[in-house]
Parts: C-alpha cells; structure tokens; sequence
C-alpha cells in the first residue's frame, strides 16, 4: 500500500468515527430533549440531570460534525476574489490552512488541559466528572488538525502547479 492510499484510509477512518459520534450525539439529544419536554409538560416531573447531559451530545455533535466539515473546506470559507485570481486565492488558501493549524494546535492543548481540570470537577445535576464534556475539543481538534494538514499540502501542491512546478507535484 502506497502512503496516499494509507493516508486515505486513515482519513475515511477518522471520518467515520466522526460520523458515528455526531450522529449517535444528534440521536441522544434528541432522545433527551424528548423526554425532558415530555417529563415537564405532560408529567410535571422536572429532569435537572437532562439540560447537562443534552449539552454534552449537543457539544459533541457539534465538534465531530466540524471535523467532517474541515475535511471538506466547509467549516470556514471566505470567498471575495474571482476565480481568475487563483494564485491569489491559492495563497489565502494557504494563509487560511495555516491559520487553522496554529488554531486547532491551541484547541488540542487547552482542550486537554481544561479535560484534565475537568476531571476532578463534577457537574452539579448529575455528579459526573466535566472532563465528558470537554473531552470533545481536543479528540475532534486533532481530527481537524490532521485534515487541515492535509489540505494545507493539497493547497501547496496547488500553487506549485499554478506556477507551472508539475515536476514538484508529481516528483
């Protein structure tokens, strides 16, 4: 197996962990909100433990569900210049992937450390340790991180072709 087909597999791999996450996470939220609603309005029994544990689906929804959208340049997109500015935008490309890089490398760090802090603080309502809800950010923050990387080397293999560098493209 060549290392692109590798990195691809690795790359599917991720996304699938992400799909089964968020979306198992939009189910239960789901599930939850329900029967909060259902516990509040047609049985008058009011379900604290509910508002905490929808947020950590909703949270972990969101965050997996992003990390599918870094894949596929949908997460953040800015697109002012015409297309016959491609080097241009080939560049902001560039500019943008390394942004994400320097943003996702802060994400997975602090993200750690607040799961770390996390662990020893229980959340009011259910008497569980935080670090299930901050648990997220750094997980799908490396997911990102790996997909930015490799847009980040699509987008100089981009511009190299741009400026008529095939050579550096294929090798």
């Amino acid at each position: 197996m060549n290392l692109s087909k590798g990195i691809k597999m690795f790359s599917d791999l991720l996304e699938k962990i992400s799909r089964i996450i968020g979306g198992v996470s939009v189910a239960v939220f789901v599930v939850i909100i329900s029967l909060q609603v259902v516990g509040r309005n047609i049985l008058k029994v009011p379900m604290v433990w509910a508002n905490d544990l929808s947020v950590v689906f909703f949270v972990w929804a969101v965050f997996f569900g992003s990390a599918i959208a870094v894949r596929y340049r949908k997460h953040y997109v800015l697109e002012f210049l015409p297309e016959k500015f491609a080097k241009t935008n080939c560049f902001l490309d560039i500019v943008g992937d390394i942004s994400g890089v320097i943003f996702f490398y802060i994400l997975i760090r602090y993200g750690y450390q607040y799961t770390i802090m996390g662990l020893v603080r229980l959340s009011p309502s259910m008497n569980i340790p935080q670090a299930y809800f901050f648990a997220c950010i750094p997980l799908s923050g490396c997911f990102m991180m790996w997909y930015t990387i490799l847009n980040l080397a699509e987008d100089f293999r981009h511009m190299a072709s741009l400026f008529g560098k095939k050579e550096a493209i294929h090798g």
